[in-house]
């Protein structure tokens, strides 16, 4: 098979080449052929952008931009500003957090919002004739916050709740004025339960403990606070346990104890507060007695589990009943009737 010499195909190539830079050179440029950029058009009373008129220079101009402003602002900011003539201190602190922010979520966000009648208390300046939610009762106060936290579901349980029940309102725990982003009357959470909860402070000073104290944080907060596991705005299960039940908040973080076994010990499936407690314990690992005594409190059959025990038993020595029954939380292993393995 036969083909063209190199030398033709070079030609043809070159040929290509010179008929191509011959059609750029004999096009116009841009500029030559006439495209140039318009001028800007001169000062107009309309802009193009907005649509409007803008106001032309001078004191004139000025009290009519003005005048739009105060027409632009929203009757939340009107009222705002006539509240802020009485009450600067409040309400240079709300306008730092985020109630004041609702108008933009398309929520009220006035002053009236929360304190009714506030708009006759200006005029009038009759204290008479504004609710103020702290000094109120407990659900009347509550109300007016539910009006829009009610809707979603970190509140669906406070009806009916602990908290509700005893007269414990939004305002006991929250500064609605205040800053931060929970507005709590305290600088931590825990120091806001604790001002009710005074058992369960005594208890994170015991040695066994969850980290909700840390001595080495200069804040006093560890790695878990209060709502970890409780929800203070109500709970399906007792004690505003903020899950289904006890141990299905305690198996959120000790999962490996939720697995099934082959041997069950029944109290741990039961609830895992008929062994422990939950805040705080002297004894090893937050357990509410000592064992054995913890462990005679149901295993009373007669043989060497009952009785009290001789000093040098070998059933009270070191870990005492764990010497023997190590899986007190199940055993998978087919020997591991008894929970020895």
């Amino acid at each position: 098979m036969t083909g063209r010499p190199a030398w033709r195909w070079l030609l043809l190539f070159s040929l290509w080449l010179a008929s191509g830079a011959s059609r750029a050179a004999n096009e116009p440029d841009v500029a030559d052929a006439g495209w140039t950029e318009s001028p800007a058009p001169p000062d107009a009373p309309w802009t193009a952008d907005a649509g409007a008129a803008v106001a032309p220079p001078g004191p004139e101009g000025a009290g009519a931009a003005a005048a739009g402003e105060a027409d632009a602002k929203s009757p939340a900011a009107q009222q705002a500003e006539t509240c802020a003539e009485c009450h600067e201190d409040l309400a240079g602190a709300f306008g730092k957090n985020i109630h004041a922010k609702t108008g933009h979520y398309g929520m009220p966000g006035r002053c009236e919002s929360c304190h009714p009648g506030a708009a006759l208390h200006a005029e009038s300046g009759d204290r008479s004739k504004v609710v103020n939610p702290a000094k109120v009762d407990a659900a009347e106060s509550s109300a007016s916050c539910l009006a829009c936290h009610g809707r979603d579901r970190g509140h669906t349980w406070w009806r009916g709740s602990s908290h509700a029940r005893r007269e414990v309102g939004c305002v006991s725990c929250h500064a609605v004025h205040e800053g931060g982003s929970r507005q709590l009357r305290g600088a931590t959470e825990g120091a806001v339960c604790f001002r009710c909860h005074l058992d369960v402070r005594a208890d994170l000073l015991k040695r066994s403990r969850h980290p909700l104290r840390d001595s080495a944080l200069a804040w006093g907060e560890g790695k878990m606070t209060c709502s970890s596991c409780h929800n203070p705005h109500g709970g399906r299960a007792r004690a505003l346990i903020d899950a289904a039940s006890i141990n299905d908040k305690c198996y959120q973080c000790h999962f490996e104890k939720r697995a099934p076994v082959l041997w069950e010990h029944s109290p741990v499936k039961e609830d895992c507060l008929v062994c422990h407690t939950a805040h705080g314990s002297s004894n090893d690992k937050l357990l509410t007695t000592r064992i054995p005594r913890l462990c005679q409190e149901c295993h009373m059959q007669g043989r060497h589990q009952s009785g009290s025990l001789a000093t040098r038993s070998v059933f009270a020595l070191n870990r005492s009943c764990l010497n023997c029954h190590p899986q007190v939380h199940g055993s998978n292993n087919p020997s591991g009737t008894v929970l020895q393995r």
